[in-house]
C-alpha cells in the first residue's frame, strides 16, 4: 500500500477521508509480523476504529503496539520516548499523527521533535501526518503540504477520489495507488 522502506514518509491528507485509519492499517500490517508499533497522536484514538482496524490481531500483537497522546507537546513526548525509540529497528513503525496543528505554520518545538525524531530513528521505517490544506495560489498544484518544512520526507497525498464514497488515492511520486475505506481499514482497490 505504501513503501516504507524508503526512509521517512510524510503524508499529507485532505482532511477527514481517514489518514489515521491509513496509518492503523498500516500498523496492522506491522503488528501481524510480530514487530513494534510506537504511535504519537496529538489527539487519542478513536476506540471503535481503532477496534475494528484491529481486530484480527491477537494478544501478544497488540502488545507490541505503544501509544502515546501528545496534544500540544510533542517535543516533550518524543523526549521521553527516547529510550524506547532508540531500541526499535528496520522491522518496527514509529506513526506521528497529526504532528502539527492543523492551520497555520508548524511550531518550532513540533519542527524541532521531528527533526531529532529523524535523526535518532536509525533506520525504523517512519510516518508523519498532518493535514494538507488547499493552496490560495493559482499555481498547478491544489493541496499543500506541512511537512515541506523538513527536508528528509518523502511527500505522499491521501486525497479523496472525486464521485466515490470512501475511495482514496494515494499518491508517491509518480505512483497513484487506488484504495478503499471500510471498518476494518484501507485496502487496494
Amino acid at each position: 500500500m505504501l513503501d516504507l522502506e524508503s526512509g521517512p514518509v510524510h503524508v499529507s491528507v485532505e482532511e477527514g477521508i481517514g489518514g489515521t485509519s491509513l496509518c492503523l492499517s498500516l500498523a496492522v500490517d506491522v503488528l501481524k509480523s510480530n514487530f513494534r508499533v510506537v504511535w504519537l497522536g496529538r489527539n487519542t484514538l478513536h476506540p471503535q476504529r481503532t477496534q475494528e482496524i484491529f481486530s484480527g490481531l491477537n494478544g501478544s500483537q497488540l502488545d507490541r503496539f505503544f501509544f502515546m497522546e501528545f496534544t500540544t507537546n510533542l517535543l516533550a513526548r518524543v523526549n521521553a520516548l527516547n529510550p524506547l525509540i532508540k531500541r526499535l529497528d528496520e522491522t518496527d513503525l514509529i506513526v506521528i499523527d497529526d504532528w502539527c496543528p492543523s492551520s497555520g505554520r508548524a511550531t518550532a518545538d513540533d519542527l524541532k521533535a521531528v527533526r531529532n525524531l529523524i535523526s535518532t530513528t536509525n533506520n525504523t521505517r517512519l510516518i508523519l501526518t498532518s493535514k494538507a490544506y488547499e493552496s490560495p495560489s493559482a499555481d498547478e498544484y491544489k493541496w499543500k503540504s506541512r511537512g515541506s518544512q523538513i527536508s528528509g520526507l518523502r511527500q505522499v497525498w491521501l486525497l479523496r477520489e472525486e464521485g466515490i464514497r470512501n475511495y482514496r488515492k494515494l499518491i508517491d511520486g509518480e505512483q497513484q495507488t487506488r484504495l478503499r475505506l471500510s471498518e476494518s481499514g484501507f485496502s487496494i482497490v
